[in-house]
C-alpha cells in the first residue's frame, strides 16, 4: 500500500484519501485546522465526495469560514472508522491542538499512516504500518529547543505575575495554541480575565468543551477592556500592529531557541512554546512505531533530509524526505 508527499503538501495515503492540502481523491482529511493543513480546503470541499475530521475540527473550520454540506461532512470520534472502496480510515489522537488527528488507511493492500502534526507525551505511535508519513517541524538535532514546554509555561506564567498588576498582558498566538494556553492557565490557577478577538473567542469556547477545561467569562477584545490585570488573547497576524499598545506583549513562538522566555525589548517578550515534537520526540516516536518504511514530510519542516538520513543510517529504516 502506497503514500507519498506531493510538492503542495498533499499527503496521499492508500488509492483514496489525501490529507492536508489539495489532490483529486475522494476523500479529503483534515488532522487539524492550522492554515498550512487545510491548503486549498474549498477546492476539495467541491471536487471530493467527503472531508473526514474530528468533530472539534470542523467546528474550528465552521469558524474559519469553511462552508462542508452535511452530505460531505464525514465527523470521526478517535479510533472511530469511516470505509469506502475497501479502504478504512481511522482517526487517532494526535497532541497539537484541540481536536488534532492522526489518520490511519487500512487496506487489503496493507496500512498507511500520516502523523500529522505532534508532539510528545500524549500522542500514541501507529504500530504495524507498511508506510508511515511523519512530522518533521525540527528535523535535526540543531533545531531542538533547550527548555521543555512546562519551563515555558512557568517563565509565561512569571511574566504574568510580575507585571499583570501594573500592566495588561497581550499574548499573541497561531489559532489552537492560544486557546491550549489559555487551558494551561486557567489550570495553573491564573484568574486574570480573559480578553480575545472574535475568531479566537470562538474558537475558545469550542477548544474549552475538547479539554473539559471552564475558561470562565471570556469577553470580546476592544482598546478600552485592555486594562491592567487582564489578558489578551490576539492571533499573531495582529502583532506589528498591536505591539505600540501600552501593554506587555508575549509572543508565543517554537523558534526561540535561546531559553524558554527572553526579552527582546522593553515590555515584548519571547517565549518558547511549541506544539510541535522535537527531532529527539520523533525519533522516539518512530522507534516506537518501527514501522517498514518512512517518509518525512519536507513540505512543511525543516532539514526533512537530514532526519530521513538519520532514520536509514542509526535506526536502519528505509526513510525518504518527499517532495
Amino acid at each position: 500500500m502506497s503514500a507519498a508527499v506531493m510538492p503542495n503538501g498533499a499527503i496521499l495515503l492508500g488509492n483514496n484519501v489525501v490529507a492536508d492540502s489539495y489532490h483529486r481523491r475522494p476523500i479529503r482529511v483534515v488532522t487539524h485546522a492550522h492554515e498550512d493543513h487545510i491548503k486549498y480546503l474549498s477546492r476539495s470541499v467541491s471536487e471530493s465526495l467527503f472531508v473526514v475530521a474530528t468533530p472539534t475540527t470542523h467546528e474550528f473550520l465552521k469558524v474559519l469560514g469553511y462552508n462542508i454540506p452535511a452530505t460531505k461532512q464525514i465527523s470521526l470520534d478517535y479510533y472511530k472508522s469511516f470505509e469506502f472502496d475497501r479502504e478504512r480510515v481511522t482517526l487517532l489522537p494526535s497532541r497539537h491542538i484541540a481536536g488534532s488527528a492522526q489518520v490511519m488507511v487500512e487496506s487489503p493492500n496493507g496500512v498507511v499512516g500520516y502523523t500529522g502534526d505532534f508532539k510528545e507525551p500524549g500522542t500514541p505511535s501507529m504500530k504495524d504500518l507498511d508506510v508511515l508519513v511523519v512530522d518533521a517541524t525540527y528535523g535535526s538535532p540543531h533545531l531542538s529547543r533547550t527548555s521543555t514546554e512546562w519551563d515555558a509555561l512557568g517563565a509565561l506564567i512569571n511574566i504574568i505575575e510580575d507585571h499583570s498588576a501594573n500592566m495588561p498582558i497581550i499574548i499573541y498566538g497561531y489559532n489552537g495554541k492560544l486557546q491550549e494556553i489559555m487551558v494551561e492557565l486557567r489550570l495553573r490557577g491564573v484568574k486574570n480575565p480573559f480578553i480575545a478577538d472574535d475568531t479566537t473567542l470562538k474558537l475558545a469556547r469550542i477548544a474549552s468543551k475538547f479539554y473539559n477545561v471552564d475558561l470562565g467569562a471570556i469577553n470580546l477584545f476592544s482598546s478600552e477592556k485592555v486594562t491592567p490585570d487582564t489578558i489578551a488573547f490576539i492571533h499573531l497576524s495582529k502583532s506589528s500592529s498591536m505591539l505600540r499598545v501600552p501593554a506587555v506583549h508575549v509572543i508565543l513562538t517554537g523558534t526561540e531557541r535561546r531559553g524558554p522566555a527572553v526579552q527582546v525589548r522593553e515590555n515584548v517578550y519571547r517565549v518558547s512554546f511549541s506544539d510541535h515534537a522535537t527531532f529527539w520526540e520523533v525519533v522516539d516516536y518512530i522507534k516506537e512505531a518501527r514501522p517498514r518504511k518512512v517518509i518525512v514530510d519536507g513540505s512543511r519542516g525543516f532539514d526533512s533530509q537530514f532526519m530521513a538520513k538519520y532514520l536509514s543510517s542509526v535506526l536502519n529504516i528505509d526513510a525518504v524526505s518527499q517532495p
